[in-house]
């Protein structure tokens, strides 16, 4: 799986003539797109890919808010601070607090939605 993912930064790259880094943020775009259709509800996702060996690491994601903030406008996405620390106790108003969890294979679907964000962004 992850060769696969090295292979296609490459062979884009060369094809394309795009930096590889632009493809690796189109496929972590991908992904995280791809795992979060999976979720019943609106989930914010971040991908991590090694750009060494094509390994990569799939995070849930909420933005911070101070704990006085009003009514949080997208709740799925958003934590009180209060909430915030009991995730990651370094978290901070105006940052992220991230878990990790279960990443997509990079599959038939994967590959075609990693094409057309590539396509999209180049």
């Amino acid at each position: 799986m992850s060769k696969e993912i090295l292979m296609v930064v490459d062979a884009v790259s060369n094809e394309k003539g795009v930096e590889k880094d632009i493809i690796f943020e189109a496929i972590e775009a991908a992904l995280a797109s791809a795992t979060a259709r999976r979720h019943a509800e609106d989930i914010a996702v971040r991908v991590a890919i090694d750009r060494e060996d094509g390994s990569y690491e799939t995070f849930r994601r909420w933005l911070v808010f101070a704990d006085d903030s009003t009514e949080l406008e997208i709740p799925d996405h958003e934590l009180r601070m209060i909430d915030a620390v009991d995730v990651d106790e370094n978290a901070e108003p105006g940052g992220y607090v991230e878990v990790p969890m279960d990443s997509v294979e990079f599959g038939r679907i994967a590959a075609q939605t990693a094409k057309q964000v590539i396509v999209q962004k180049v």
